[in-house]
């Protein structure tokens, strides 16, 4: 169903690139900007990963690695947590884009490059993705950055760019990436965090590549290159929450199931609804769905009131109460944990040392603030800077000798012990923690919120 032309597109799409400012070429001028033809890329196979089974990127994963266009590992592991590095992108993206593993432009690449990747160099700046002064100067074997993945992504399949968007990290996003980034965004082939930040720095990781990938070939499913659908059987072809999602957006409202065709309700609207469970797995209760919509192979899911925090939701969709607009073809519904999903936790503090208010002895000199997981310095930031410790009593500010991390627990280790009897408050500054698993961004916490009296 997923057809393998689409992959060109899909996976030009994606987000990679580690240059310096300087050595990129200006917003339009890739040499692939509306070049783009759909490519076969190979025949789908079966593949079987170990370690994907409850992550939330199950799905676009299993679908990526069975094309070939991102790869598993011999141990059968697919790592989804593990970073990209810039070579590994540009050969997911040129693989997607029909490249094949042997591409001949004649240029000698530096020593430093490994043979596997020479030649899909080659093809990458053949067909524009990168500019050969990028692909020389391009420390292949850096992380991706999301800002960098942007800019490829869009030069490779030849939408327009787009300035019109912000995030309050818009300073940290340079100005010649924006355009692209702001076309990515516009798509929803990459999405913001928490707060409203891009995290333009952040590595991607596998599991990130797959979803943008996969969501960028569901996408363009519907355009004029895709074979008609005739004979096809009637499935679905996306679900919004994805099955296994992890960290779905609480204040989420709307549940969408995409099919690969028009649908229509058997009997009307009303009888869809009454076909629809939403669950709540977690408190064993139902939600309650307002109303439902079909418009053209969209069924919107309407609910009363947004998910909740750190809930597990089920979907059972009955069937025989929807079918295919042209063909008839009946529905067979979704069951069970086909459609499974949860909500994220609250991140944020989870314990601090010592306590709001506390009165502790004169030999402190370390502070600890405990997460509701686990945490990591935002990329490019400093955690040293992330802290104040202020004497209220002195009117100073107290010298700190070290911030670490170890696993949820934020480390704060003093110069010196505190003073006796004086008051101290402690400030944590927002965007420079963020939480390991899911990127979301630590909202800090002021003064008022830490603050402790040292014994006389």
């Amino acid at each position: 169903m997923f057809k393998k032309n689409l992959f060109t597109l899909l996976l030009t799409m994606l987000l990679v690139l580690g240059i310096a400012a300087t050595s990129y070429a200006d917003p339009g001028k890739g040499k692939g900007k509306g070049h783009w033809k759909f490519t076969n890329y190979g025949k789908r196979q079966a593949v079987q990963l170990v370690d994907i089974n409850s992550h939330w990127a199950a799905n676009p994963i299993q679908v990526m690695s069975s094309y070939g266009i991102i790869n598993g590992y011999a141990d059968f592991t697919f790592r989804p947590n593990a970073n990209v590095t810039k070579y590994e992108a540009i050969m997911m993206i040129s693989r997607a884009c029909g490249f094949t593993g042997t591409f001949d432009s004649g240029r000698d690449w530096d020593s430093d490059v490994p043979s596997w990747m020479a030649d899909c160099l080659d093809f990458a700046v053949n067909e524009g993705i990168l500019t050969e002064e990028e692909a020389e100067d391009l420390n292949g074997w850096a992380p991706a950055k999301r800002y960098e993945v942007a800019i490829w992504a869009i030069r490779a399949t030849g939408l327009e760019e787009n300035s019109e968007f912000s995030f309050q990290d818009m300073d940290e996003i340079p100005y010649f990436a924006r355009p692209y980034v702001g076309e990515m965004y516009k798509c929803g082939y990459m999405v913001g965090y928490p707060g409203n930040f891009f995290q333009p720095n952040k590595p991607v990781t596998r599991a990130e590549m797959a979803t943008v990938l996969y969501r960028i070939l569901l996408d363009n499913t519907d355009n004029g290159e895709a074979d008609d659908n005739d004979g096809e059987e009637l499935e679905i072809a996306r679900l919004e929450p994805a099955d296994g999602s992890y960290d779905v957006d609480e204040d989420t409202a709307e549940l969408v199931v995409k099919f690969n065709m028009d649908i229509k309700a058997i009997d009307n609207t009303e009888s869809v609804l009454d076909g629809i469970i939403v669950e709540n797995v977690t408190d064993d209760t139902n939600v309650d769905i307002d109303e439902v919509s079909i418009e053209g192979k969209i069924l919107t899911v309407k609910l009363y009131e947004s998910l909740e925090s750190g809930k597990t939701y089920r979907v059972t969709i009955e069937d025989d109460i929807i079918e295919a607009e042209d063909s008839g073809e009946n529905f067979d519904g979704i069951s069970g944990g086909e459609w499974e999903f949860s909500t994220d936790e609250t991140f944020g503090i989870a314990g601090l040392t010592p306590e709001d208010g506390e009165t502790v002895n004169e030999d402190t000199y370390v502070l600890e603030a405990e997460f509701s997981g686990d945490i990591r310095a935002i990329s490019g930031k400093k955690l040293l800077n992330a802290v104040e410790v202020y004497n209220q009593s002195d009117d100073e500010y107290v010298d700190i000798e070290d911030v670490e991390i170890d696993g949820d627990t934020l480390i704060i280790t003093l110069e010196d012990p505190l003073e006796n009897g004086d008051t101290f408050e402690v400030t944590i500054k927002a965007d420079y923690i963020e939480e390991k698993d899911t990127g979301v961004n630590f909202k800090g916490i002021d003064g008022a919120d830490w603050e402790f009296t040292v014994e006389e």
